[in-house]
């Protein structure tokens, strides 16, 4: 009975060690719902590479979405060059195409950030996660309104989808992360 007795403090003894030891690991919330900003882009059409950025100046974060597409146009010529049928579709990964989250340790100005060649000075960021993979959806719907009879205004929505962002010794996963939408007015 003894040995009986001493075998199940043993096996307590393990079943506490191993859930002591276990961990999930911190739990990080991440989140573009309390991201104050509005969807901005930006493009240099001599190398097809394009951004789409939320920047929340209030606590010096952004959501940016960088790639390269030979087809693809931030504001297209004509409606033809759009569809409204199926989204533009962009393969993320970590070198590339990346949807990157960056936080600074001051303000940022999303034009002179991210649309210039050259980069801006005196900016640190404190911590940048990248995606190693995942799906861009780039997608648009006719506006109910059309005000203006020699354009037609579309809605641009941005879904990142099955996107894992590492960096920093944090790795996050996102099944569905809306980036943000914008307004377009193509000529007719």
């Amino acid at each position: 009975m003894k040995t009986s007795t001493m075998m199940n403090k043993l096996y307590f003894l393990f079943f506490a060690l191993l859930i002591i030891s276990c961990s999930e690991g911190d739990i990080i919330e991440f989140s573009v719902d309390d991201l104050n900003g509005d969807l901005e882009n930006c493009s240099n059409e001599n190398d097809n590479t394009f951004v789409f950025f939320v920047i929340d100046q209030g606590i010096n974060r952004s959501l940016s979405l960088n790639f390269t597409d030979t087809s693809f146009e931030i504001n297209p010529e004509n409606v033809s060059d759009i569809s409204i049928d199926e989204p533009t579709l962009i393969t993320l990964n970590a070198t590339n195409n990346q949807f990157i989250y960056r936080e600074f340790d001051t303000a940022i100005n999303g034009d002179e950030y991210f649309c210039n060649s050259i980069p801006v000075s005196g900016v640190n960021v404190t911590l940048e996660l990248i995606s190693t993979n995942g799906t861009a959806d780039i997608s648009y719907e006719a506006a109910e309104d059309q005000p203006d009879p020699t354009q037609t205004s579309y809605s641009r929505t941005v879904i990142l989808r099955d996107v894992t962002l590492e960096g920093g010794g944090i790795a996050i996963r996102k099944e569905i992360l809306e980036l943000g939408s914008d307004n377009i007015s193509i000529p007719n």
